[in-house]
């Protein structure tokens, strides 16, 4: 008895050991009832090991550190985001981003997005409420713009935010109500919360964006008892849940690790993203789910895009508009933004885009409320031409979002309706 009690506590400690490491749950199970089967006869032998692979650590940590500029984040929205859709108070902070979330979500299933990455530093400032505002303060402010991470500018650094380029354009006061992965009920919740602090002669927009903020309309689903639908693709009930389960043990994990070591450390900076590609790959194959991820030469350039087949249907889309009559009064427009792939559709030959019924439905609902909707879908595609003559593009090659040409053409836009 006394032996299979101490079996369990060094199986325990071998795995949080072997943990450190930063591979895959499953395989920290592996390799630690490994070791214990190896070793059984000998529990020393297992106790030197154990430190042996702690000094390992150590050793490897501190000899690679100074090589690498990257942290465990690869941009700041995921190390200051928190639970409360903010991000954490009067952060200070620059970040190498060595790619983009289109690098990322492609979880290396294929080898052509190392064409894409476009490595960037990333200064990212928050003010007291945790929103991505440095140069006007929102009560102060004679603009508000409200949306999600395109207005948050997710990938870029803090002079190129849209509130900090229409300021610059306009020579207006312009401040941020936004949160990387807000929906529209929570845009007008978030203006609600600081309506109090708003001044009263402030303009506010809402930026609706195409990709995230629409919801395809009586979508057909069959034997929901046997399967679970995601991002369009149907997976088997059973091993779906497995796949998320265990995705979220990854994530805590993650959250662990960060715990114990610092971003830098050498093991969460380059093993453990490889480690998520592992697993990713994994289940992307066992339900044939792929990535979402298509890879097309854009001029001169490979260029990828996030491509779930619902982008691109001509289905009927519904959102969330906005109720509280308050509210209205207050907002004095709503912006469209387009995915990246429509901008550039008329420049991939294997590539048709539907009818834009997301925009429709904008504009009909709106209408009736008496409130304007702005399409930023036109001004972008006739700026594409330009900038391409200079090798130049709108999104960032290698992320969803669009960078600091985008931004710019889009605020100019804005601030041409601001004046009328």
């Amino acid at each position: 008895m006394k032996k299979i009690i101490t079996f369990v506590i060094l199986f325990f400690i071998t795995f949080a050991i072997v943990s450190l490491l930063a591979f895959p749950i499953i395989f920290d199970l592996i390799f630690s009832f490994i070791i214990l089967l190896i070793f059984r006869k000998n529990f020393i032998s297992i106790i030197i090991l154990n430190f042996l692979i702690l000094i390992m650590l150590f050793v490897i940590d501190i000899s690679f550190k100074k090589y690498d500029e990257h942290t465990y984040f690869y941009r700041a929205h995921e190390k200051h985001k928190t639970k409360k859709a903010k991000y954490n108070n009067n952060i200070s902070d620059i970040i190498f981003m060595p790619h983009g979330d289109i690098y990322y979500m492609d979880f290396g299933l294929s080898g052509k997005r190392n064409l894409i990455k476009e490595p960037r530093m990333q200064e990212f400032i928050t003010d007291s409420y945790g929103i991505r505002n440095n140069k006007s303060k929102i009560k102060d402010a004679e603009i508000i713009l409200v949306g999600d991470s395109f207005i948050t500018a997710n990938g870029n650094t803090q002079n190129h935010i849209p509130a900090n380029v229409l300021s610059e354009i306009s020579g207006k006061k312009v401040a941020s109500l936004t949160y990387g992965g807000l929906n529209p009920a929570e845009y007008e919740f978030i203006i609600k919360k600081y309506l109090n602090i708003i001044r009263k002669d402030a303009k506010i927009f809402v930026f609706y964006f195409s990709g995230n903020d629409f919801l395809q309309k009586n979508i057909k689903k069959e034997n929901e008892s046997k399967y679970i639908y995601w991002r369009g693709y149907k997976i088997p009930k059973i091993t779906g849940k497995i796949r998320f389960a265990y995705v979220n043990l990854e994530r805590k994990k993650d959250k662990l690790l960060l715990k114990i070591f610092s971003e830098k450390n050498y093991f969460l900076r380059n093993v453990r993203a490889r480690s998520h590609s592992m697993y990713m790959k994994f289940f992307s194959k066992l339900h044939n789910t792929g990535n979402g991820i298509q890879y097309y030469k854009i001029h001169n350039e490979v260029v990828g895009f996030y491509y779930p087949s619902e982008f691109i249907t001509s289905d009927e889309y519904v959102t969330y508009i906005f109720r509280d009559n308050k509210i209205l009064e207050r907002v004095n427009g709503f912006f469209f933004i387009p995915i990246k792939l429509r901008i550039y559709s008329d420049y991939i030959d294997s590539v048709e885009i539907g009818e834009n019924k997301k925009l429709k439905y904008l504009e009909n609902s709106y209408s009736k409320l008496n409130k304007p909707v702005y399409d930023l879908t036109k001004i972008l595609e006739k700026s594409v031409i330009k900038y391409l003559k200079e090798g130049k593009y709108l999104y960032w090659r290698d992320d969803t979002h669009w960078n600091y040409n985008g931004i710019y053409e889009s605020m100019n836009y804005v601030n041409s309706i601001i004046k009328k």
